[in-house]
């Protein structure tokens, strides 16, 4: 599921996620204007630069930035797949252990929290609504969605459509119609 990608490759994916197009001029557009792609983008960043011991440093200030602004608590060094959108900030927080797959949307309020040190793993296509809590060890199957403010204890299987609390399958529907501007891989 997890693959290295350079950072360009990354932010494009990113940014095809968020308008279904990628030119420098929706680049810098998102950068200055949309709160969701300009933190997803200094996430990335922070992380690609984390190993240089100099270069790290403004990343890491600017993001360090960016998650007060927003008051979310993500850890930059969780994997992170390719076509991450997150279109509404506020109060999203992980931890570094948290493993999320490729084409992935996350909402605001959403929490991917640790048990016994154990941290949640998303596949491909999940769509988790805003003030969703997933956690422990479990993993979250391919294109599956988490209604808002489900609590997810346990693992879920592929296409399910999980709400309540604690969380129940209600379908198997899948998150395609949840899921917009898919990044196909190259």
């Amino acid at each position: 599921m997890q693959q290295t990608h350079s950072l360009f490759y990354l932010v494009k994916s990113d940014l095809y996620r968020q308008n279904g197009a990628v030119s420098l001029k929706i680049f810098l557009r998102d950068l200055l204007f949309r709160k969701g792609f300009k933190f997803v983008f200094w996430m990335r960043v922070t992380k690609h630069f984390d190993s240089n011991p100099i270069l790290r440093i403004l990343p890491k200030m600017i993001f360090m930035y960016y998650k007060r602004a927003y008051t979310s608590d993500v850890n930059y060094r969780a994997n992170v797949g390719p076509g991450f959108a997150m279109y509404h900030v506020y109060g999203t927080t992980w931890g570094t252990n948290a493993t999320i797959g490729s084409n992935v949307t996350i909402l605001h309020g959403v929490t991917l929290g640790h048990k016994n040190y154990n941290c949640p793993t998303l596949k491909d296509n999940v769509y988790i609504g805003s003030g969703a809590v997933v956690l422990g060890g479990i993993t979250i199957g391919n294109n599956v969605v988490i209604g808002a403010n489900a609590v997810v204890t346990k693992d879920v299987p592929d296409n399910a459509v999980v709400v309540g609390n604690p969380g129940k399958v209600i379908s198997f529907n899948g998150s395609s119609s949840s899921q917009r501007h898919i990044w196909k891989f190259d």
